[in-house]
C-alpha cells in the first residue's frame, strides 16, 4: 500500500516539479534512485519489519495462519529478518539493476534480452524449485538464514533443520 502511494504521490502529483521529467529518467543512476527509493525500500522495509518478532507477520502471513521461525522456534530478529529479506529479493533487484544499467531498457529503440534479468529471473526459479522440492517446504534463503516458514499451529512442535 505504501508504494503504491508513493507512486501516485511522485508520479501523479509531483515528479515533473521536482525535476523529474523523461529526460531525468534516462539516466540510469537516477532511474535506480527512484526505484529504490520509491518501490524497493519501501518493500524491503515492510518485510524486515513485519517478518520480525516486533509483529505477528505480514498481512498475507496473517491471513495464512503462517510466521516465520528461527532454529529455536521463535519469530526471528530484526537483523535475521533483514538477513532473510536480502536474500529473497535478491532476484527482484537483479532484474531491476538489468533492465536500468547501461541504460534504461524503457527508453532504448530496439530493447534486448538482458544478461542480469535473466540472472535474476534463473534465481527467482531456483528459489521456487527449493520450497518445492525441500521436505520442509524451506526455501534456499531459508536455510542459508536457518529459517522456516510454518503454519501458526505447528510452533508447539519441534522444527527439525537439513544442514
Amino acid at each position: 500500500m505504501i508504494m503504491l502511494i508513493l507512486q501516485w504521490a511522485i508520479l501523479s502529483n509531483i515528479r515533473e516539479s521536482v525535476g523529474m521529467t523523461n529526460e531525468w529518467f534516462e539516466k540510469s543512476w537516477n532511474m535506480e534512485l527512484y526505484v529504490l527509493v520509491s518501490i524497493s525500500l519501501p518493500v524491503w522495509m515492510y518485510f524486515i519489519y513485519f517478518d520480525s518478532n516486533r509483529t505477528k507477520g505480514t498481512i498475507g502471513k496473517r491471513i495464512m495462519k503462517l510466521s516465520v521461525r528461527n532454529s529455536e522456534n521463535q519469530r526471528i530478529s530484526p537483523g535475521r529478518s533483514f538477513q532473510r529479506t536480502f536474500l529473497k529479493l535478491s532476484p527482484w533487484e537483479i532484474a531491476h539493476i538489468g533492465i536500468i544499467f547501461p541504460t534504461p531498457i524503457y527508453f532504448e529503440d530496439e530493447p534486448t534480452i538482458r544478461l542480469l534479468t535473466i540472472a535474476g529471473l534463473l534465481l527467482f526459479i531456483a528459489y521456487m524449485a527449493s520450497i518445492i522440492l525441500d521436505s520442509n517446504g524451506q526455501s534456499i534463503y531459508d536455510r542459508i538464514t536457518r529459517t522456516i516458514v510454518i503454519e501458526n499451529e505447528k510452533t508447539k512442535h519441534n522444527i527439525v533443520y537439513k544442514q
